[in-house]
């Protein structure tokens, strides 16, 4: 059960929304707004000062989906429970419902991953990341969460053989195929005893941690983009940070971070904990490959191809795990060995996928 305290915090922090959220208003022109770069989400999002001289980010939803106005408010709803956690979150200014949009607490630019790339110190920003999801962990999720196993995710798991398998045997994969593989990490996890389940951010890498030096203690990693969150396998979310497709983490700090977390376990507890780990990593880079291909194929994204040689040597080496011998008895069988693609770019692959 949440603590006294952290009800407490819930309570005011839901008074503080309540005061400050305007749901008939007019939210700020996004035209004289400044934009700022996003992701492959419909979301835009746009930096301003209001007229108290506070800096605030826009985020809006170019459409009026019902799906658009579910994940704003799911954001806020998400951001609001976080918060009451004591994980720094940014604070909802306004809520503009008729637009589809919000103004939020401008936490500033630096990302974790720029940080990183700034030369902040590595073990420090990782330890950080990490115990966010040690506090996560320990905490009870909020009611209501999708579940791991009913997410686009968990679906997903196939990317690898829809466009990975496609573009390496130049033929797409019959439904059979499809269904073989699934089957073999439905086996895999039958194997294993049951997973640890908790809240999942889903999207856990160092681009949706943002570095606020005004805080304190883990308060200084503060969460974005969390809207997806989900009740499933907590190993997933640390695996996001160590394996990140587009940066490597040195070894011995993996191997830190990896004994920080599971402190406290028992033997039992930490073997099934990393067990799992090994298991949702090369389900992860399996569906991530094929996302990455599948961007560049119907969207023209290329710039992620070229992390996808880093994927597959993560994938290489989860594969040497006795675990997953039948996952890397099937790839055997099916020939695909997760050598670099010859030609790897975007047009042949558009090509391909024309064709």
């Amino acid at each position: 059960m949440p603590s006294a305290s952290s009800q407490r915090i819930a309570k005011r922090r839901k008074r503080k929304t309540r005061n400050i959220v305007d749901q008939t208003g007019s939210p700020p022109d996004w035209e004289k707004l400044e934009p700022v770069a996003g992701d492959v989400s419909p979301r835009r999002y746009y930096r301003g000062t209001d007229e108290a001289a506070r800096p605030f980010v826009l985020m809006r939803y170019p459409d009026q989906t019902e799906k658009s106005r579910a994940e704003l408010n799911s954001f806020i709803r998400i951001g609001e429970w976080l918060g009451s956690q004591g994980i720094k979150v940014p604070a909802l200014y306004n809520l503009y419902e008729t637009q589809n949009c919000a103004t939020f607490e401008d936490l500033g630019q630096t990302s974790f991953g720029k940080a990183l790339r700034a030369g902040h110190n590595p073990e420090e920003l990782y330890t950080l990341a990490c115990d966010v999801l040690i506090k996560l962990r320990d905490s009870v999720p909020p009611q209501g969460l999708p579940d791991y196993t009913q997410s686009r995710i968990y679906a997903n798991r196939r990317q690898i053989i829809d466009y990975y398998y496609r573009l390496k045997k130049q033929r797409v994969p019959d439904e059979g195929t499809v269904q073989e593989y699934i089957s073999v990490w439905d086996k895999i996890h039958q194997s294993l005893p049951p997973c640890p389940q908790g809240f999942l951010h889903a999207d856990y890498h160092l681009e949706n941690l943002i570095w606020v030096e005004r805080e304190q203690g883990i308060r200084k990693c503060a969460l974005i983009d969390y809207q997806d969150a989900l009740r499933g396998p907590i190993p997933y979310d640390l695996l996001n940070l160590l394996e990140d497709a587009r940066v490597d983490v040195p070894p011995e700090l993996k191997q830190k971070i990896l004994e920080r977390y599971c402190g406290g376990m028992s033997a039992q507890e930490k073997e099934t904990f990393l067990s799992w780990y090994t298991v949702l990593a090369a389900q992860f880079h399996g569906r991530v490959i094929g996302l990455f291909i599948k961007l560049s194929a119907e969207q023209g994204r290329d710039e992620y191809l070229i992390h996808i040689s880093r994927l597959q040597n993560y994938l290489k080496k989860a594969l040497e795990n006795p675990i997953l011998l039948p996952l890397k008895a099937w790839f055997e069988k099916e020939g695909l060995d997760f050598q670099l693609i010859n030609d790897l770019n975007g047009a042949k692959i558009r090509g391909e996928f024309r064709n």
